[in-house]
């Protein structure tokens, strides 16, 4: 009877043992992602589908010059944003950048983003979209993306707030797809309150009329 109890001891400590080596195994099998930022931005294209939204492709000059990234410390990179940028306010930036400029070029990234912002919050264009944007550092990429499909802008803000993040989710899962990870890194500045009433500027004549005029 010892025996056979040691015995069933024995096996179960293999089994065990065998099943951790499986998933040691299963991690060693993990390949890090060599993607180019190009790569990745087809892939968020193919996924996506409407919610992509994007569909011009930026220059050189707007990654150096708008984003202000040194493009000796990128080793590839992708811009996209939409054609009709004064209402649709959809932008992907990703970059594969060298060994320690990933943080700097997602600082560059925050600050471009929070122009876009204050633009969409001053006229009032595509703010939910705008505000779940998705600034992700994963080893040597960094990436904004603002994207999703156009919402009902006749619907409540609570409305509208929730059709964004319904989408900025669909962002994270393909990001995660591809890197395993989506952590959000972006910083929401808080609004201004010298513009409170929502990018509407009152335009009060002399008779009294004060009907609110989009964007002045």
């Amino acid at each position: 009877m010892k025996r056979i109890l040691t015995f069933f001891l024995a096996l179960t400590m293999v089994l065990s043992l065998a099943a951790c080596g499986g998933k040691a195994d299963d991690n060693k099998g993990k390949t890090e992602v060599t993607m180019t930022a190009q790569e990745i931005m087809d892939t968020l294209k193919e996924k996506l589908g409407d919610s992509f939204g994007c569909d011009v492709a930026e220059t050189e000059d707007n990654i150096s010059g708008y984003w202000g990234l040194d493009m000796g410390q990128v080793e590839s990179w992708a811009s996209m944003s939409n054609s009709n940028s004064a209402v649709n306010s959809s932008y992907a930036v990703i970059v594969k950048v060298k060994e320690g400029y990933a943080q700097d070029a997602a600082a560059l990234l925050q600050t471009g983003y929070e122009q876009i912002l204050s633009y969409s919050r001053m006229y009032n264009m595509d703010l939910q979209k705008v505000l779940q944007a998705r600034l992700f550092v994963n080893g040597n990429y960094a990436a904004l993306l603002i994207l999703g499909a156009q919402g009902d802008w006749e619907a409540s803000d609570e409305v509208q707030a929730k059709f964004a993040a319904e989408e900025a989710a669909k962002v994270d899962e393909v990001w995660r797809g591809i890197f395993g990870s989506a952590d959000n890194g972006i910083t929401i500045p808080e609004e201004d309150d010298s513009n409170n009433n929502g990018g509407f500027f009152d335009m009060t004549d002399d008779e009294g009329n004060n009907d609110p005029v989009l964007g002045g």
